[in-house]
């Protein structure tokens, strides 16, 4: 396992479990946001398995990719794992 790897898999790892013990508190439940929520932890925690596997390397993820997966921890951590919150960001509203 080399430095990407490593980078790839904490990166999605952190993603996936942030996701996981989201706490919805007053916030609205909306089916298609959680359809969403489920398809971004299926997919980061497939990654992270894959990378500890090894079935899957940084070498085959292009490095945009990693670049985007690091964007896409940073903000899900600092919405708190809201992924409305990170919808409404991506369309131009302000962040409460």
């Amino acid at each position: 396992m080399n430095l990407l790897d490593l980078i790839v898999f904490v990166c999605s790892a952190a993603t996936c479990m942030r996701l996981l013990f989201y706490r919805r508190g007053a916030a609205r439940f909306k089916r298609h946001i959680s359809l969403l929520a489920w398809l971004v932890i299926v997919v980061t925690g497939s990654v992270a398995l894959c990378i500890v596997t090894g079935k899957i390397s940084s070498d085959q993820i292009h490095p945009i990719g990693i670049l985007m997966l690091g964007a896409l921890t940073f903000a899900t951590w600092y919405a708190h794992g809201n992924i409305a919150q990170l919808l409404r960001m991506a369309r131009g509203h302000q962040w409460n």
